[in-house]
């Protein structure tokens, strides 16, 4: 087995966990990218929000699911257009539409292999 392949099946279940609050919380435009040759994390999440209030409330579940897997969470923004979330070995940015395409972090992952993307 790989090793980009080991890094996404060993967080399988986490990251299943994951994706279903976003689509939950009716996030859009999310794209999981596998970051092979990242010292920092493994996993990268970008979604969109229609609202700062939306991201709250994403991010407080998130805490949770963090909580019940002993990860370790940190946030960043909040109540802004751009929410960063670290736990484990996974990031999620959080943006407005607007937001997400002044800054542009798909062009940051070019190299990295785009695993999943839901509308």
């Amino acid at each position: 087995m790989s090793k980009e392949k080991k890094n996404i099946s060993k967080n399988n279940f986490f990251l299943d966990s994951v994706i279903d609050v976003l689509l939950i919380q009716k996030c859009t435009d999310i794209k999981v990218f596998d970051l092979k040759d990242n010292n920092y994390t493994d996993i990268a999440i970008l979604c969109n929000s229609n609202s700062k209030a939306q991201m709250n409330a994403s991010v407080k579940k998130l805490h949770l699911i963090a909580k019940e897997n002993n990860k370790e969470f940190n946030s960043e923004g909040l109540n802004s257009t751009w929410v960063l979330i670290e736990f484990g070995s996974t990031t999620i940015h959080f943006f407005t539409e607007e937001a997400r395409e002044y800054y542009n972090l798909e062009d940051l992952y070019f190299d990295s292999n785009l695993v999943d993307q839901y509308a």
